[in-house]
């Protein structure tokens, strides 16, 4: 494989793991968060792993 391909493969997976990470979100007990797409509200998130989309969801205030 030439070094441009490896190179190319390697910023391929880091970026698709820093996307599966930013995916993913604990939420400590006792908590709970909402999700808001596009500034509206969509759901609950409660204690343990969950998962949103990365980059059109966030965390509400």
């Amino acid at each position: 494989m030439p070094f441009g391909l490896n190179a190319f493969v390697l910023v391929f997976l880091v970026l698709v793991i820093a996307v599966v990470f930013a995916g993913v979100k604990t939420v400590p007990q006792g908590y709970q968060f909402t999700v808001e797409r596009f500034r509206r509200y969509t759901r609950t998130l409660y204690p343990g792993l969950n998962l949103i989309v990365p980059f059109i969801d966030r965390i509400g205030q």
